[in-house]
């Protein structure tokens, strides 16, 4: 049973570990010719226990973790344009012995919740085109391509996904 919940201070130190862990698995199956290790290892970083803890103190951000047996498996963090009525999802990750079980389902579906509730009217994100995963993902939850971008961020190119609510 997977339980997807507000991610709590306590969990921040868990929550870099799994997020480094799941950072790593998606470079080396899907990103390693693609995304350079540099920006990798920039990503990890950004990614502190110290991140998430601050992350909390703001209104604006909304991060939530899914658990499995008790054990955090997945996270998932964005945040509010003030209240202009748009929210960005940041980042979402299953850990590897946790996929394919509908736990990233589970925290989008979360996440998409939580923008309703705050009253957005649309969700945007980036990701990698070769994070195929990823994509299927957000269009089997109804996110649609708005741009290709090429050489956007560490000179790779990304798309830029949104869903209207």
């Amino acid at each position: 049973m997977v339980l997807v919940r507000k991610m709590q201070r306590g969990d921040a130190k868990q929550a870099s570990k799994l997020t480094k862990e799941i950072m790593l698995d998606c470079w080396r199956k899907y990103e390693k010719d693609y995304y350079p290790k540099k920006a990798l290892d920039f990503d990890i970083s950004v990614h502190s226990a110290k991140y998430y803890r601050d992350s909390l103190k703001l209104e604006t951000n909304f991060t939530f973790v899914a658990e499995e047996n008790g054990e955090i498996a997945g996270i998932a963090n964005g945040r509010l344009v003030g209240e202009s009525g748009l929210a960005r999802l940041g980042w979402i990750g299953v850990h590897p012995t946790h996929q394919n079980k509908g736990i990233g389902k589970a925290l989008l579906e979360k996440v998409i919740e939580h923008c309703r509730t705050e009253d957005c009217h649309k969700i945007t994100l980036y990701t990698l085109p070769v994070l195929i995963p990823a994509v299927n993902l957000y269009l089997k939850q109804g996110f649609v391509p708005e741009a290709y971008l090429r050489k956007e961020w560490w000179n790779v190119d990304f798309i830029k996904m949104s869903k209207w609510l």
